[in-house]
């Protein structure tokens, strides 16, 4: 297969990936990652940076970035879903949380500029547009709940529409807010980077190598067993696969489209000069950044659950879905003009039952890792190698005692009722998104979205 097809950010490389080698048969080491997403790499990285004389292997079924963490938005955003919770439940910890998250985004900037990756990181920071009343009104409240959990106005802080205009000229701005603490990068460039940085400062990565079942104390492969005191789980969706792990995710597909390089007059008429990410505030919202070579990537507007779990490559493009992205362009950005869609493509991610991103520990097998980080891993992927890296090390630190690790999602519901929910689900988001824009109130509508937790 062609792995310049995978997406944009893939074939943004510039050529196909020099591929590793898969696993030579069976192995001991000190750690076993299974995954070569941003989690495992940088698990492994963090690792490796720690502790040289670590014998750490980490097992990709493709090559690394294959999955979810090269085909995203490239949001890099101080973002973690469960956050307001954890809160909640304890303010210090919860507050503690916060600024680990916040930290990472800058985390992950100083590593590219240590480690020579280019990744087109750009701390821009991240637009949150408002295109109706009803999405002006939800948003000032969200903001206002996120000052309550310590947020502060040089964080996060309210556009008028006017400011809005002086940043990105869309057709109907009705404000928006601004978050200072977002950048934007190429999730492939990072993904193969720090792929690379791990490998030099000694690590293993064996790519084309699948696992098949992992238990306390060992991977199976496709090429061999891999024994290990640590194993770190890092698949995401992928996780679905294996044994017994069916139902510990719902795994969905997301969709994005790339314009062709616009040119400067386009952008002088867009606006964007800082390069930030945007998207709108619907249910199915839209994420979308400026590329380093000018081009619009944007994402949303869907989501698509297969019954039972089903992944697969005939999944992957959804026609209907990215002309639902072009309208959203032509609708936001009408200056654009007659433009060509250049790349197309879709992922796979992986949803918790209570959408909670978390750190699974187990000491009695050995067994550590991340579940999902429910569509937005660029930036907590970072958090949780590093705090993967001191679980796997037996060290017990700040952030070993942040308040996601430790934190049990419940599984999801057998089916037919996880597909019946998944459609009923979408179908109520779509009805609520167009009831708003067409101005109407949606108190039933409102009742049902909480219900199902999915208000905001």
């Amino acid at each position: 297969m062609s792995y310049r097809s995978i997406s944009y950010w893939f074939d943004s490389l510039g050529a196909e990936p020099e591929l590793r080698s898969p696993l030579p048969g069976d192995r001991e080491v000190d750690v076993a990652i299974v995954g070569g997403g941003f989690t495992g790499l940088w698990t492994a990285y963090y690792l490796m940076r720690a502790d040289p004389s670590c014998r750490v292997a980490v097992i990709e079924r493709e090559t690394a970035g294959f999955g979810a963490s090269g085909r995203n938005g490239g949001w890099c955003v101080a973002l973690i879903h469960g956050l307001e919770e954890f809160f909640e439940r304890d303010p210090r910890r919860g507050a503690a949380l916060r600024e680990a998250i916040k930290a990472s985004v800058d985390e992950v900037g100083a590593v590219c500029q240590d480690e020579g990756i280019e990744a087109d990181y750009h701390k821009g920071g991240g637009l949150t547009l408002a295109t109706n009343p009803q999405q002006a009104e939800r948003l000032r409240e969200d903001l206002e709940y996120e000052r309550g959990i310590g947020w502060t106005e040089e964080d996060i802080r309210w556009l008028d529409p006017e400011e809005v205009t002086a940043r990105i000229r869309i057709s109907s701005p009705f404000g928006g807010t601004f978050n200072t603490n977002t950048a934007a990068v190429n999730p492939a460039k990072l993904a193969r980077g720090v792929a690379d940085a791990a490998e030099r400062r000694g690590a293993s990565i064996y790519e084309q190598t699948t696992a098949l079942a992992v238990e306390p104390g060992s991977v199976r492969t496709s090429h061999g067993t891999v024994r290990a005191p640590r194993i770190v789980m890092a698949l995401d969706a992928h996780a679905t696969l294996l044994p017994g792990c069916r139902r510990n995710l719902m795994p969905i597909y997301e969709h994005m489209i790339a314009t062709e390089p616009l040119s400067d007059p386009v952008w002088d008429e867009i606006g964007l000069a800082e390069r930030g990410l945007f998207g709108d505030y619907s249910r199915l919202f839209t994420y979308a950044q400026r590329t380093a070579d000018n081009r619009i990537a944007i994402g949303g507007r869907n989501f698509d659950y297969h019954y039972r779990s089903a992944i697969g490559t005939r999944f992957e493009k959804n026609p209907h879905v990215e002309q639902l992205l072009i309208d959203a362009l032509r609708e936001m950005l009408p200056q654009l003009g007659e433009f060509a869609i250049t790349h197309r493509w879709g992922g796979v991610l992986g949803i918790p039952r209570d959408f909670t991103s978390a750190i699974s520990i187990d000491e009695a097998t050995g067994i550590a890792g991340v579940r999902s980080h429910t569509g937005e891993g660029v930036c907590p992927s970072n958090l949780a190698g590093r705090t993967l890296c001191d679980i796997a090390l037996g060290r017990k630190t700040p952030l070993t005692e942040l308040p996601w690790v430790g934190h049990q999602s419940p599984q999801w519901e057998p089916e037919p009722f996880r597909w019946l929910g998944a459609q009923a689900s979408r179908a109520l988001l779509v009805s609520t998104d167009r009831a708003e824009k067409r101005g109407r109130q949606y108190p039933v509508r409102k009742r049902l979205l909480s219900a199902m937790g999915l208000d905001d």
